[in-house]
C-alpha cells in the first residue's frame, strides 16, 4: 500500500551523504600500449583527480593530476613509455608545474617553479621524439598568454609557437612531420569561431604556420589526422556541428550532412568527438542532447551506424584500442559509466566502471524532452524529472524546482542524476532547461542569446513554468529555481523581475555583469561582447541586464552559496545579494566555502550545500523534509 505525505516531505533513501559518496567522476581516457587509463575525481579525497588503469591507482595520493589551465581545466595527464614501462606525465593541482612519475620512482618536476606561485599552468600534452608537447597558461595578475611549448625530460623548456591568444587541441601527424592545433582570438569564444591551423616540424621547430580553415563565424573542433596529408574535423559552417574532412592544400569534404550535433561547445581543453578506428571508419557522437548516440562512419559511403544501447548522453571524450572503443555514457537509469565498445558487433559488451547506486533504481526517476512555446513564436527546450519514489504516489499538481545550467553556452541531458533524485524522490519534480543559447539544437539556438543574455534566459524558464503549471504538473504556488554562475545569474534575474518563484538558490552567480567583464579571469573575459555587447561602448546594458540593479525589486527567499577560491565568479559577487537580503530584512542564508572555486567538488560542501539548500525551500514551501 502507498504512503501519504506532502510532496517534499516523503521519505526517501537517498541521503546528501549517500550522494556525496557515489559523486566521483570520470573526466578523460587514453589507450597506452594496449592499457586503458582514465581519471577519477574523488570527492571524498577533497576532489583528487587520480589516473587510475584496472590494475588500480596510477598516480599515489597526494598528488592531484588537476590544471587550472582557462580555469576550467582539462586534460592533464598523459601516460608514455619509459625505459620500458608506463610513465605518467601530469600537471600537479598545488604547484601547477608538469612531473613525470616513473615506475618505482617519486614524481619528478620537468618544469620550474615560477616566480609567482602557481602562475604556469599546462595542459594538452603530446610526445614528439624525446619531448613533452604541450599547451602553457602563464597568469600573472591581470596578463595572461599562452603558447605552445617543447619540454625534454632534462626540464629543457623552449617555446615552439606564440602567435595566438587561445589554443586547444594539438596533434602530431603520423609522420610526425606536421602539428595541427585549434586557435582564437578575443572577444571569439571556441563555440563562436576558430581557426583550424598546421605547422611544419623542422629540425624540431615549428615552421610555415598556416591556417587551413575556420573563421571568427566557424567553429572548428577537435582536427585528427587520418593520413599524412588529410585531417577529420568537426564544422559548424553548415548550421550544425557536423563531420568534415579536408586536405593539406585546403580541399573540403563535407563527410555527413545532419541537422544533428556531431560536438559541444569546448570549455576545457583535451575534449574529443572524432576517433579514427584501424580499417578507416570514424567513430563520435551525435544527436540531441536528450538522445545521444554513438556512431561509426564510413567516411567512403558516408553511411553512418548508430550504436544502439540504453545510453543517451556522451562526454567528450573516446579511446580507442583495435577493435575495442571505450566511451563514457550515462543514460536514465545510469548516471556515468565507462564502457566499452566492441567495433566488430557495434554493441557494448562490457561496463568498466560505473557510478554506483546508493539506493535501488526504482527511486531513480526516467526523464523526458518537452519543448514549450516561448516567446516571440520560438521553441523552448527542457527536460522533465517527474516525481518518482516506490512508496508514494503524486497525486495532483507538485512542487517544482527549475534548474538552469551554467554556461550559459552548454546543454543539460536526459540522464539519471542524483542531485535530481534527491528531490524527486520525496515528491518535488524538477525541470531542467536548456533556455535559447544552449547547445545540442544547432548555431541558430545557441546563438539566439548573442545579445539577449540576462532576457532570454530567465524569459525561457518561465515559458517552461508556464507550460508546466498550465497542463497540471506543477503547483503554481510551490515553484523555486536554482542555478550556478550563468545559471545563478538566470536565478537572480528571476527573482528581481517577477514573482513566479518561491524561493531560489544561487550557485556563485553573476550579479554584477560589469564587474564579471572587468574582473573575470581572461578566457571569458570577452565573453560579454557576445551575450550582452561590447564593453565599455554598451555599459548601458551592462547595468540594466545585471541583477544587482534591479536589487531592490527582490522579495523571495534567497539561499546563496559561494566558493571562496573562485576565480570565474568572485565572492564580492555573491556577497552584493546577501548585503542586500541583510538590508531589505529578505529570508536569506549566505554559505561560503573554504578551499572550493567555480563548482565544488568536496564531499562535505557537496553534503552541506545539498541538506542546507532543500531544508530552506522547505521552510519556505511549508514542508519539514525528511534529510
Amino acid at each position: 500500500m502507498k504512503n501519504s505525505a506532502i510532496p517534499g516531505a516523503w521519505n526517501s533513501p537517498l541521503s546528501a551523504a549517500m550522494l556525496a559518496g557515489a559523486a566521483t567522476s570520470i573526466g578523460y581516457t587514453q589507450v597506452a600500449d594496449g592499457e586503458l587509463y582514465w581519471d577519477e575525481i574523488r570527492p571524498h579525497e577533497g576532489g583528487r583527480r587520480v589516473v587510475v588503469s584496472r590494475k588500480g591507482d596510477f598516480l599515489p595520493a597526494p598528488w592531484d593530476a588537476k590544471t587550472s589551465i582557462l580555469e576550467y581545466g582539462g586534460l592533464s595527464w598523459l601516460v608514455i613509455e619509459r625505459g620500458g614501462s608506463p610513465a605518467l606525465v601530469f600537471c600537479n593541482k598545488s604547484d601547477q608545474r608538469l612531473y613525470v612519475l616513473e615506475a618505482g620512482s617519486d614524481p619528478i618536476a620537468l618544469t620550474p617553479e615560477p616566480k609567482e606561485a602557481r602562475s604556469h599552468r599546462y595542459a594538452g600534452m603530446l610526445q614528439v621524439g624525446n619531448e613533452i608537447w604541450c599547451i602553457r597558461e602563464i597568469v600573472e595578475g591581470h596578463d595572461c598568454q599562452r603558447d605552445l611549448v617543447a619540454i625534454n625530460f632534462y626540464g629543457k623548456l623552449r617555446v615552439v609557437e606564440s602567435s595566438s591568444h587561445f589554443y586547444m587541441h594539438p596533434r602530431l601527424s603520423p609522420d610526425g612531420k606536421h602539428l595541427s592545433w585549434m586557435a582564437w582570438e578575443h572577444p571569439q569564444m571556441p563555440w563562436d569561431g576558430t581557426e583550424f591551423r598546421i605547422g611544419d616540424i623542422t629540425n624540431g621547430e615549428l615552421t610555415n604556420v598556416r591556417t587551413l580553415t575556420g573563421s571568427t563565424e566557424e567553429s572548428i573542433l577537435t582536427p585528427e589526422w587520418v593520413s599524412n596529408n588529410e585531417l577529420y574535423y568537426i564544422s559548424d559552417s553548415s548550421g550544425w556541428w557536423n563531420l568534415w574532412k579536408i586536405s593539406l592544400d585546403g580541399t573540403k569534404e563535407h563527410i555527413v550532412s545532419e541537422s544533428a550535433e556531431w560536438g559541444m561547445p569546448m570549455w576545457q581543453i583535451g575534449q574529443r568527438f572524432i576517433s579514427l578506428l584501424d580499417d578507416g571508419r570514424v567513430l563520435s557522437i551525435h544527436g540531441t542532447p536528450d538522445n545521444q548516440r554513438v556512431v561509426i562512419v564510413d567516411p567512403k559511403s558516408k553511411s553512418c551506424a548508430d550504436i544502439v544501447s540504453s545510453f543517451t548522453a556522451f562526454t567528450a571524450t573516446q579511446s580507442i584500442n583495435g577493435d575495442r572503443a571505450y566511451v563514457i555514457a550515462g543514460g536514465a537509469k545510469s548516471p556515468t559509466a565507462l564502457v566499452e565498445i566492441d567495433l566488430a558487433t557495434a554493441k557494448v559488451v562490457d561496463t568498466i566502471w560505473e557510478t554506483t547506486l546508493p539506493v535501488s533504481a526504482d527511486y531513480l526517476t526516467t526523464p523526458r524532452a518537452i519543448t514549450v512555446p516561448g516567446k516571440h513564436g520560438r521553441s523552448v527546450h527542457a527536460i522533465l524529472h517527474p516525481p518518482q519514489n516506490p512508496d508514494y504516489t503524486a497525486s495532483g499538481p507538485v512542487p517544482l524546482l527549475v534548474t538552469a545550467h551554467g554556461g550559459p553556452t552548454s546543454q543539460v541531458s536526459a540522464t539519471a542524476k542524483l542531485s535530481f533524485a534527491y528531490y524527486t524522490s520525496r515528491g518535488i519534480a524538477v525541470v531542467d532547461v536548456n533556455y535559447g543559447g544552449s547547445t545540442g539544437y544547432g548555431r541558430e539556438y545557441r546563438n539566439a542569446l548573442r545579445g539577449q543574455w540576462g532576457i532570454m534566459d530567465y524569459e525561457d524558464v518561465l515559458s517552461v513554468v508556464d507550460a508546466l503549471v498550465a497542463d497540471g504538473t506543477a503547483d503554481k504556488s510551490k515553484v523555486v529555481i536554482k542555478g550556478g554562475s550563468a545559471g545563478g545569474f538566470t536565478v537572480l534575474n528571476a527573482l528581481v523581475m517577477g514573482d513566479v518563484f518561491a524561493a531560489g538558490a544561487s550557485y556563485y552567480g553573476v550579479a554584477d555583469c560589469e564587474t564579471l567583464a572587468t574582473d573575470t579571469h581572461d578566457f571569458e573575459s570577452r565573453y560579454l561582447d557576445s551575450m550582452i555587447g561590447p564593453y565599455p561602448e554598451r555599459k548601458d546594458l551592462y547595468v540594466e541586464r545585471s541583477p544587482i540593479t534591479h536589487a531592490e525589486n527582490l522579495s523571495a527567499p534567497l539561499i546563496i552559496f559561494q566558493g571562496l577560491d573562485d576565480k570565474v565568479v568572485p565572492p564580492a559577487q555573491s556577497e552584493t545579494f546577501r548585503d542586500v537580503c541583510v538590508r531589505k530584512g529578505i529570508k536569506h542564508r549566505y554559505i561560503a566555502y573554504e578551499g572550493e572555486g567555480h563548482g565544488f567538488i568536496k564531499a562535505t560542501s557537496i553534503i552541506d550545500s545539498l541538506e542546507s539548500e532543500l531544508t530552506f525551500f522547505g521552510e519556505v514551501l511549508g514542508f519539514t523534509p525528511a534529510l
